[in-house]
């Protein structure tokens, strides 16, 4: 049998509020650990993870890997810049573009949380079996709608 989480049937009864909720807990709790042991937020890890896979990209490509709008990318950017976790290089073509890339640091740092947000992973997601865990992974992944993930956050 099913807990009931509200105790309110609509809510309960509710699959986006039942993702919501889920998600938030999940972000909550990996905020806390990342921030109290890297001082670095889950969409920081995301920046850096961008960065290692891709190498130094312009901003807007960071924009675009992350499905963020370019004022919550450069915010985003600012923040990780004073932890000294990336850089900015100018362009010489376009004096305009920032690329950004991962520091020395930032390169470390992104390992080490990974490896800790993988355990928080594990730990959060340990009621599911695995064959559960990648139901749920597929039904969120139909579920998205690429046009939309910028424009809604």
């Amino acid at each position: 049998m099913i807990k009931e989480i509200t105790n309110i049937p609509e809510l309960d009864e509710s699959t986006s509020f039942m993702m919501g909720l889920a998600g938030k807990q999940f972000r909550t709790q990996a905020n806390q650990t990342l921030n109290t042991e890297f001082d670095i937020t889950l969409e920081m890890l995301g920046l850096l993870r961008v960065l290692a896979h891709l190498g130094v990209v312009p901003q807007q490509t960071l924009s675009d890997a992350l499905h963020r709008e370019r004022s919550v990318t450069k915010r985003l950017v600012d923040h990780v810049i004073k932890r000294g976790l990336i850089e900015v290089h100018k362009n010489e073509l376009n004096k305009k573009a920032r690329y950004i890339g991962l520091t020395e640091k930032g390169m470390e740092i992104k390992e080490k949380a990974s490896h800790c947000l993988k355990q928080i992973t594990a730990d959060y997601f340990s009621p599911l079996a695995s064959d559960e865990q990648d139901l749920l992974r597929t039904l969120c992944k139909k579920l998205i709608r690429y046009n939309m993930v910028s424009n809604n956050e």
